[in-house]
């Protein structure tokens, strides 16, 4: 069991601009939160300033008083430090939340659109690691914005604070910072790649979960808990040593920049302390330019960190963009309508090809409207690859298929799949009530009309039977359902949408033959006049159908 993952893409530059630019409709919270930062980023100069206040007028001129003006306003600083931080974060969270809403939405809606075969492709634990945490990291971006601001502001204000007491000093100080950039945009390119592999080795481990937990009764019916349990410790061992990798490249750039400071602040003790030795420099005024200087570290670090930021909010990005800009290969451009009343369904020329020859070809049909068609054939002939062409979850490679003259591509997917039902094999039931999951294809519909297309499918019974009826939770997949009663909701729910052609691929295959013969009744009397083609291995479809449609070695033929 080896899963796969939702490709991710490149943070390009393209990427990192549209992630920076989903800040746009929040541009007066963020014009706000910047204010916010810009009075904070003053906070450390005015420290700077308390600090040799104290020293050279309060303690070195013993001025009592000056000593009690600045103890209240270190207190005042801090108060207005602390208002300021906190108002400006939940400012800043709340923006990069609604953010990480407004992708996250538009990511599951391009989810939706895409067609079944590509869904098929990609391991469904990989879509919801992509779509509840992968887009998280566009928050990054919001943190990169905030820190272009106020980073700066605060080391140019410190900046101006040293050279206010002594430019000399101040240049000695930045001499060796200009040495950290090449490396610090080295380790962003770096960064860029880590994120994308951090990115889908998450994928991965939560594709392999998906997997293990959808196919639990599978795994342990064939004690393969041992091997499932390596191969996860083996994906998550990998996806530990990305983690670490990107991390490490996010940290190296403090440590630079601590160098560089240091290299600064040895260059400021040893100039400075030669002047202060002079008597060229009070010894106050020194120590509060070491502070300025020291004070540069956090805001030099931060700033280093502004790539990295970018790099982590792109990549996220752009894992999503690439699926928010996918064209589905089932395009919604029709623009017909169909005709009222029974529909019939004709194959012209019809052929399915998956990407490896041929499943069927050269298929030529006309299903009149009314009838009850039963396609059979051996597995694998192709009934099923037919079957899904008229809900439009697949189109023909080559030929036509029309519903009621007219080309299923030229009609819009909601108008078509209004029109025809369709029940997989598979029920596919929600975390929900019972009248919810019958709701999903008609809401708003009346209780009585769930009752009625419930006990049209022989579910009613089963249903009054449940500890709150309709309204009993089903909880995750229906689970607490047997798969007889789990294919007859989908049969009640297909029918509460009135389709005017319903497809039925094995749909009461889990049937005991008394309970599939009350549903064939119920169907029968619901769907008069209706087109009704079923996919079947068993007699029964056969029996009762008005045409037999034999799907075999890639061709099929009404059986006479």
């Amino acid at each position: 069991m080896i899963p796969g993952t939702i490709r991710t893409e490149q943070a390009s530059p393209s990427a990192v601009r549209r992630t920076l630019a989903l800040l746009w409709p929040h541009r007066a919270a963020m014009a706000l939160a910047l204010g916010l930062v810009a009075v904070h980023s003053a906070v450390p100069g005015a420290l700077v300033l308390l600090i040799q206040i104290v020293l050279d007028r309060a303690l070195i001129g013993r001025d009592p008083d000056a000593l009690l003006g600045v103890a209240g306003g270190v207190v005042g600083l801090y108060a207005l430090n602390g208002a300021l931080a906190f108002g400006r974060g939940m400012l800043t969270r709340r923006v990069g939340q609604e953010v990480v809403g407004a992708l996250r939405r538009a990511l599951f809606d391009a989810l939706l659109r895409q067609e079944p075969a590509w869904h098929r492709g990609r391991p469904v634990g990989a879509q919801v690691t992509a779509l509840t945490v992968d887009v998280e990291g566009v928050q990054y971006g919001v943190s990169a914005v905030v820190t272009l601001v106020q980073r700066p502001l605060t080391v140019l204000l410190l900046a101006l604070s040293a050279a206010r007491m002594d430019p000399a000093l101040t240049a000695a100080a930045l001499v060796a910072l200009p040495a950290v950039v090449l490396p610090v945009r080295a380790l962003a390119r770096r960064l860029r790649d880590q994120a994308q592999a951090e990115l889908e080795g998450r994928g991965r481990l939560g594709g392999l979960v998906a997997e293990a937990l959808h196919g639990h009764d599978t795994v342990v019916a064939l004690r393969a808990e041992p091997a499932l349990a390596r191969a996860f410790a083996a994906e998550d061992a990998a996806w530990r040593r990305l983690q670490l990798q990107a991390h490490a490249a996010r940290l190296l750039p403090g440590p630079l920049v601590e160098l560089a400071a240091a290299v600064g602040a040895a260059l400021v003790i040893g100039l400075g302390g030669a002047q202060v030795l002079a008597g060229r420099t009070a010894p106050g005024e020194l120590i509060a330019f070491l502070v300025a200087v020291g004070l540069l570290n956090d805001p030099l670090k931060a700033l280093a960190e502004v790539p990295p930021l970018l790099q982590r909010a792109g990549a996220a990005g752009a894992a999503a963009f690439a699926v928010i800009d996918r064209a589905p290969a089932l395009p919604d451009a029709g623009q017909s309508a169909l005709p009222e009343g029974p529909l019939d369904v004709e194959l012209d020329g019809v052929a399915v090809d998956h990407g490896e020859g041929p499943v069927v070809a050269g298929v030529r049909l006309r299903l009149p409207a009314g009838a009850r068609v039963a396609l059979v054939g051996p597995s694998g002939g192709g009934k099923t690859s037919l079957a899904r062409l008229l809900p439009r979850l697949a189109d023909p490679s080559a030929g036509a298929l029309r519903i009621g003259g007219v080309d299923a591509r030229d009609l819009p997917l909601r108008v078509l799949r209004g029109a025809v039902g369709y029940v997989p094999q598979e029920p596919a039931l929600f975390d929900g009530t019972v009248a919810e999951n019958l709701r999903l294809g008609a809401p708003g519909a009346p209780e009585a009309e769930l009752r009625r297309a419930a006990a049209a499918a022989d579910a009613l019974a089963f249903i009054d039977a449940l500890p709150a009826g309709m309204h009993t939770p089903l909880g995750p997949g229906a689970r607490r359902l047997s798969g007889g009663q789990r294919q007859r909701l989908c049969l009640a729910r297909a029918l509460l949408a009135r389709p005017r052609v319903l497809v039925l691929d094995e749909a009461l295959s889990a049937l005991d033959p008394a309970a599939e013969a009350r549903a064939r009744a119920g169907l029968r009397a619901w769907m008069a006049g209706g087109l009704v083609i079923e996919v079947a291995h068993g007699p029964g479809a056969a029996v009762e159908a008005d045409l037999v449609v034999v799907v075999d070695q890639g061709a099929a033929h009404i059986r006479t």
